[in-house]
């Protein structure tokens, strides 16, 4: 993973608190762990893939997840 510039890092950590709180006005919330994992990675601690298969594995996870099926 590359490493980020303070810089880099503090545009990337302002992007996700924009996006979280446009989010919230929108009546889009994230939950807190999909925002702490957006947050870890606008940090350089994980990449965007992780993010994605975190957030992912939470949605099998949930009970109220049903994957679309083909009839």
């Amino acid at each position: 993973m590359k490493t980020l510039t303070e810089s880099d890092r503090e545009h990337r950590v302002r992007a996700v608190q924009d996006a979280l709180e446009c989010a919230a006005r929108e009546g889009q919330p994230i939950s807190p762990e999909a925002a702490a994992d957006l947050a870890a990675c606008a940090r350089g601690e994980i990449t965007a893939a992780e993010v994605r298969r975190r957030i992912i594995a939470r949605l099998h996870a949930d009970p109220r997840y049903r994957p679309a099926t083909c009839s």
